[in-house]
Parts: C-alpha cells; sequence; structure tokens
C-alpha cells in the first residue's frame, strides 16, 4: 500500500518542481530587459537552456558562436558553430566530429539547440574558435563525463586553454567571466537544409 502512496508523492513532487523551474525560467525572461544590475551581472547563466520551456528568442547562429543541447534532461551537451550547417563536438565516444545540426541532437532527448547570446539576443562569437575547432576534427580523446568532456573541448576550441571543467555551471561561469557579461541561451536558428 505504501509503494503506490510513494508513486504519487514523486509524480507530484515531479511537478511542483517542474512548475518551479518553468516559474524560475519566465522570470529570467522578465528580468532580460532590465538593465543590468550588480546582482544580476554577478549570475552567470541569464537565462538557461530548457526544452520544457525555451526562449521566445531564435538567433542566427553564427561561425565561432557556442551552441548546447539537453542529455536526457540530465546534462548540456555543448559543441561551436564552424559555419552556417556545421557544429564541432566532441562525441561521448572520444571522437572529434563535424556534424550537422540534426545530427547534434541525435540520439540525445533535445528537441532544440541553444545558442550562447548576450541581454540583446546577439550570440558570443569567438572568431578563433572556427579554426581550433576544424583543425580538432577527428582527434580521438580518452572521453570522461567529468575530465574530458565537451565542456573542456569547447573550452579548448575557444580559449586554446585545456582546462578541466566539470559541469555546464563551471562552464558557464568561465564562459560569463571571459565576456563580462552573464549567458543567455537562446534557441539557434538553423537554416533548413
Amino acid at each position: 500500500m505504501a509503494l503506490p502512496l510513494l508513486l504519487i508523492a514523486s509524480a507530484f513532487g515531479g511537478l511542483y518542481l517542474s512548475e518551479q523551474h518553468k516559474k524560475a525560467l519566465i522570470q529570467q525572461d522578465a528580468n532580460r530587459g532590465l538593465p543590468l544590475d550588480t546582482s544580476t551581472a554577478k549570475e552567470a547563466i541569464g537565462r538557461w537552456p530548457s526544452d520544457v520551456y525555451p526562449s521566445s528568442l531564435s538567433v542566427t547562429p553564427l561561425p565561432g558562436s557556442i551552441v548546447c543541447c539537453s542529455v536526457y534532461q540530465a546534462f548540456d551537451h555543448t559543441g561551436v558553430v564552424i559555419d552556417e550547417d556545421t557544429i564541432v563536438e566532441l562525441h561521448g565516444s572520444g571522437l572529434v566530429r563535424a556534424v550537422s545540426p540534426k545530427r547534434f541532437l541525435s540520439d540525445r532527448s533535445g528537441r532544440h539547440i541553444f545558442i550562447a547570446c548576450n541581454q540583446q539576443a546577439e550570440p558570443f562569437v569567438f572568431s578563433k574558435a572556427v579554426q581550433q575547432s576544424a583543425q580538432e576534427v577527428f582527434n580521438f580523446y580518452d572521453y570522461h563525463v567529468f575530465k574530458k568532456n565537451c565542456y573542456r573541448h569547447t573550452w579548448l576550441c575557444l580559449t586554446e586553454c585545456d582546462q578541466q571543467i566539470d559541469s555546464f555551471e563551471r562552464f558557464n561561469q568561465l564562459l560569463s567571466d571571459t565576456v563580462q557579461a552573464p549567458i543567455y541561451w537562446d534557441v539557434a536558428a538553423f537554416k533548413a537544409p
């Protein structure tokens, strides 16, 4: 008898957390139009990526911009855009691949690709990341989810600094520190093939 009650309680708890998450995203969207004050400017992420409640803004990716997608709502996977229809990523197999936006989402739960932008929905562009990322294609790394992951590889392509990054939050903190602004993850509007 206790098991059904636990399942019902878990379901309601999940719904509550989902609603809280949605409210937080709505608040982030509402705050976006406001001037950055000192408390807001200290936050690394101005708008979290979310397939459940995606940003209403669509932004065309530019070469050198950073993108991400959800992996079973547990992780966010990152990569670097090198042209209008190619993203360089470190795959979980350890292979660095150049993939289409469709392939970037393939075998992942995400429905959207998100792009790192400033408060005005302009993508952050790292020009040298295009060449660095292209040179990385077909390299192979000993992949580890916390030590040699997509965040570390994306960061390497952006900065040429090989640094262990164990979470999406840490990746955003480093990115925010570099661009001196909060990161807003808007929907990436790739051209249809």
